[in-house]
């Protein structure tokens, strides 16, 4: 087991990855990804084309190329939100700039030629957060549009910390969710409805950390296999009071880890099963998940035709999920192209190598010339037209949004949004409540599921479909890690549907 003070040094000694940096989202019809550096040399953000509903669609060649004023570090971790609003692909992604500091991008898509559209793109992290370390991973959830956004990150001393966005409070540092030690960079975090959160890193060289917000709003650290010493480890917790139990027995190792992953990513399923996976040093893909409030390997012996070897060990990875089909998709570098692998209906498939989008003959994705420090409205500058419930003026813009769509059919690379976009021009000031969707479909589908699914987590002859496909009852195993009566959090108690309960 590794000691405090050999983390501690591979902490410091800690050097940017060189390989590419992949992100993924699920955003209600189709997953877009985001990649850096994936020649080893560019420093540039590139996309999925935003209209290619379903699989993404990807090339390493063609314009699809985020237009920055703030410039992309090198090796930036990369993070991003979205949903798919009024017939639009909307994104929110965030990287660290030349500086070090978190940048923001919000865009939305032409869908006719695939192309995002910037709203405006932010230092947000300058002078609201202490320090950053040089190192740092990056995730990023949405909760909803009055309780906003959650991007997690490591301080200077490697600790996790969380900031936070609304329109009502802007930006604003909300401290250390944990004072432990992490491995860098690896870390990631989802958001499941009811406001759950949970955050993954990487711990040491044998074991991964979960940090979950609990129903009281205080964030709990628990790590797998091994299990903390003493009793709950919170935000408030000293690090030197924070230790792995070796003692304690253990059902499982994690295979292929040594703590220098790239990227971890986290996924939930309609049961509310947690996955990690992982690109270990076999360059393998690899896969635990935690059932009946128990962590355990799973299914890591998949054939190369569904599950195939990496380019490189412990190389960056995407994962984009589905919470109510529990669909899951893993992006990751394969013969040197991005590559799908792919969960759905029951099964795995055989992976394949995204295709790449049509030709767009030269057209290039547009930036409005605005954009400077002055504009720095918050992220998304718009107006949630969800929240007018007039049908009448919903069925004008519905009207005008055809009308506008025919136009932009004849004449592509309008620069300007759709009457029925919930976003307004990046010169606009923010509306009190604007710049969210009003149901992101991620979060919607697991409000609903989490008001009709009630799970007895002392049942133990419960049945569960794994991901591999095979039926098995549920061991009823001690409660090792996990809290059963902290499933539920509550972090923001003002959005509508926590209210009374």
């Amino acid at each position: 087991m590794a000691s405090l003070v050999s983390i501690l040094v591979l902490l410091g000694a800690a050097a940017s990855p060189a390989a590419a940096s992949i992100a993924a989202w699920w955003n209600g019809q189709g997953a877009q990804i985001i990649v850096q550096n994936e020649t080893g040399t560019a420093n540039e953000i590139r996309y999925s084309a935003c209209n290619s509903l379903g699989s993404p669609q990807y090339s390493s060649v063609d314009e699809r190329v985020l237009l920055l004023v703030e410039a992309p570090k090198y090796g930036t971790p990369l993070a991003g939100v979205g949903w798919f609003e009024n017939e639009q692909t909307i994104a929110s992604i965030f990287y660290f700039n030349t500086a070090g500091a978190i940048a923001n991008t919000f865009v939305k898509c032409d869908m006719s030629s695939g192309f995002f559209l910037s709203d405006g793109n932010w230092d947000v992290s300058t002078g609201v957060v202490p320090s950053i370390h040089n190192n740092s991973g990056l995730a990023a959830v949405i909760l909803s549009a009055t309780a906003g956004y959650r991007i997690y990150y490591h301080d200077s001393d490697g600790a996790i910390n969380e900031l936070s966005y609304t329109e009502a409070d802007r930006w604003q540092h909300r401290g250390a969710i944990s004072q432990d030690v992490n491995l860098l960079p690896a870390l990631a975090a989802t958001f499941s409805g009811n406001n759950n959160i949970s955050v993954a890193s990487a711990r040491d060289d044998q074991n991964i950390a979960v940090t979950r917000l609990n129903r009281d709003t205080t964030w709990f650290r628990s790590t797998l296999p091994h299990p903390l010493e003493g009793s709950f480890t919170t935000a408030d917790t000293n690090r030197t009071d924070i230790a792995v139990n070796e003692t304690t027995p253990t059902n499982f190792t994690l295979s292929a880890w040594d703590g220098k992953a790239s990227a971890l990513g986290i996924s939930i399923d309609s049961r509310y099963t947690r996955s990690l996976w992982y690109i270990g040093n076999d360059s393998s893909l690899h896969w635990v998940a935690s059932r009946n409030w128990t962590w355990s390997q799973q299914a890591n012996n998949q054939s190369d035709a569904l599950w195939p070897q990496a380019d490189e060990p412990n190389a960056s990875l995407g994962v984009a999920y589905d919470f109510d089909s529990s669909m899951v998709r893993l992006y990751y570098t394969v013969q040197d192209e991005i590559s799908e692998v792919k969960y759905e209906n029951g099964t795995w498939t055989a992976w394949t190598a995204l295709a790449a989008p049509p030709s767009t003959n030269g057209q290039t994705s547009s930036q409005d010339p605005g954009l400077s420090t002055g504009a720095k409205a918050g992220i998304g500058v718009g107006v949630a037209l969800g929240t007018i419930a007039l049908g009448a003026i919903a069925a004008v813009l519905v009207l005008m949004w055809k009308k506008k769509k025919k136009k932009k059919q004849q004449q592509a690379g309008l620069d300007h949004p759709d009457e029925g976009s919930t976003t307004v021009g990046p010169d606009t000031s923010a509306a009190s409540h604007g710049g969210f969707p009003v149901s992101p479909a991620s979060e919607a589908a697991a409000a609903v599921k989490s008001e009709q699914v009630v799970w007895d987590p002392n049942n133990s002859s419960e049945e569960v479909q794994q991901l591999d496909s095979t039926a098995r009852a549920e061991l009823h195993a001690p409660q090792l890690y996990e809290m059963p009566h902290q499933n539920h959090t509550n972090e923001p108690v003002a959005e509508q549907r926590q209210q009374g309960q």
